[in-house]
């Protein structure tokens, strides 16, 4: 049978305190670091969405002066049939 002193678990215990006491830091150092990066993807997140914003609000405005552009050629080809249409009544396509 082994027999273990006093003075042998006190050792086992410290060992076992130190262990415990490494992989608490380690966990501390982690948890901080997992912060600081949440924390800057945050920022990088916010600053995609500040980009995106701006693209949306330009892309907006481009596309409303390209309707604005295809109104006025709708009106331009409305009054060139209407024209080809009066042009063709003429007597001289009679």
């Amino acid at each position: 049978m082994v027999e273990i002193t006093l003075n042998q678990i006190a050792v086992l215990i410290e060992k076992v305190g130190a262990d415990v006491k490494t992989v608490a830091e380690g966990q501390k150092v982690f948890r901080s670091e997992m912060a600081q990066m949440k924390q800057e993807l945050n920022e990088k997140i916010e600053a995609n969405n500040s980009a995106l914003k701006w693209v949306a609000k330009d892309l907006g405005g481009r596309i409303d002066e390209v309707k604005k552009a295809l109104g006025e050629v709708k009106e331009k080809v409305w009054k060139i049939e209407r024209t080809l249409d009066a042009h063709v009544k003429l007597p001289v396509h009679a």
